[in-house]
């Protein structure tokens, strides 16, 4: 038989462990993260790492300090997150983002029970099933670091540089992107849990898949990415507001972050 003491302490590290999770993924309003701002500075660090990697340490710190109070599993796999900005960004190019991409799956992992976002991460839930304040987040706020974009552009603004903000041909050269960003708009298709997002996304991958079906101009993503924002704002998620720089790139509400990424979309 379990003691209270015993059944205690287990109630406390599970507590702690939801509000370190909480704090790094953003459930359940994903309203700016820690993740997203970790996955921004891993974006940034091979190009500017070498020149500032004390701004890259401090990512270590703040990511320690949000799981201090977690369960000794959790804080060790949030170590190793850490250690990779204490060691990897002052590389340069050379850093290990491989190592960085198996550090994040295993915070994924620590959290995967008590975290929506981070059990996605980690692995593709049910069709159907995954929150649309979180798809939302995806698409507007969240850095492409792991994705076939490889930057710390969120994926809005890697989306202007194919298809447009406004009308636009579509780069030939880049069709390999085009292919992988229907397919990941697809996924987030399947995916979302609400119908009126589902269907703006729709709209929003069409010019893609056109360009794929062999029409290689684009009407651009003005009105597809509004009726989006319009409806994350109707499933709880406040998107960033679409402002456009050269039709390639937009500034919205989290721009300007020291070290990071214009991000665009509805604020």
């Amino acid at each position: 038989m379990t003691g209270s003491g015993e059944q205690s302490t287990e109630a406390s590290a599970d507590s702690a462990l939801v509000v370190a999770c909480t704090s790094f993924w953003g459930d359940p309003d994903y309203a700016d993260p820690l993740s997203r701002t970790v996955l921004d500075r891993a974006g940034t660090a091979p190009q500017a790492g070498p020149s500032d990697p004390f701004f890259y340490e401090m990512t270590g710190d703040d990511i320690d300090t949000d799981f201090e109070s977690a369960p000794s599993g959790a804080q060790e796999a949030a170590s190793s997150l850490s250690d990779w900005f204490r060691t990897q960004p002052e590389r340069g190019a050379d850093a290990d983002l491989e190592a960085f991409a198996a550090a994040w799956e295993g915070v994924a992992g620590a959290c995967a029970e008590v975290s929506v976002a981070a059990s996605w991460t980690l692995a593709p839930g049910e069709a159907g099933t995954k929150p649309a304040a979180l798809v939302c987040a995806d698409v507007f706020d969240t850095p492409g670091t792991l994705t076939h974009f490889a930057n710390a552009n969120v994926l809005t603004s890697n989306m202007f540089k194919l298809v447009g903000l406004s009308p636009r041909a579509v780069p030939a050269e880049r069709m390999d992107q085009v292919q992988a960003t229907a397919e990941l708009l697809a996924a987030e298709i399947a995916a979302v849990d609400d119908a009126a997002v589902g269907a703006a996304l729709e709209q929003v991958r069409a010019p893609f898949q056109e360009a794929l079906d062999g029409d290689p101009w684009s009407e651009g993503l003005q009105t597809p990415l509004t009726e989006l924002g319009t409806a994350c704002d109707a499933a709880g998620y406040s998107s960033p507001e679409l402002g456009e720089m050269d039709n390639s790139a937009v500034v919205g509400a989290h721009a300007a972050r020291p070290g990071g990424t214009d991000h665009g979309g509805r604020s």
